[in-house]
């Protein structure tokens, strides 16, 4: 498959993309695979087209849709008779990646009540930033569902149905 070259205006939102994720912990490769996938034409690119149009090794490549399908930014998919692996960035990958985050803030809230357990006895004020951070956590681990619901409710009263674009 070509790949067709980037416009500049293509080429400078993929290399934000690459330096707000890295402001999150990720790699610069990391929002940049993500960026190119949220806009290439077609959809599904394999490692070989993604590394082409980003100016990258396969092998970094590779690592990095390792990172992003693990973190749920993109699919992995092949197809019949094609030895090759295709990645994308579909609509829903977004939101199924906020889904899964009340179980990690679930995970927090139950580490911070091992913590405050560990504390018993302690007084308020030395347990006060455990619990804050408890009580953030609980908060989150309960608005991120319902947040995530009313989306896909006004969304689709919006657009008539699930994932469509407005």
């Amino acid at each position: 498959m070509v790949v067709a070259m980037m416009s500049d205006q293509e080429s400078a939102f993929v290399e934000e993309m690459g330096q707000v994720l890295a402001s999150y912990g990720m790699t610069p490769m990391a929002g940049r695979m993500w960026g190119w996938l949220l806009i290439c034409d077609p959809p599904e690119q394999t490692a070989g087209d993604i590394a082409d149009a980003l100016h990258a090794s396969r092998g970094a490549i590779s690592g990095t849709a390792r990172i992003l399908s693990s973190a749920g930014f993109i699919r992995r998919s092949t197809r019949r008779g094609d030895r090759r692996e295709y990645f994308s960035a579909p609509p829903e990958a977004l939101e199924q990646f906020m889904g899964s985050a009340g179980r990690v803030y679930r995970q927090l809230r139950e580490l911070m009540e091992h913590g405050l357990a560990a504390m018993d006895g302690r007084t308020p004020q030395d347990r006060a930033r455990l619990q804050e951070l408890h009580d953030v956590m609980a908060f989150i681990e309960t608005e991120v569902p319902a947040l995530l619901e009313r989306y896909q409710q006004e969304r689709a009263g919006t657009t008539g149905r699930k994932g469509a674009t407005r």
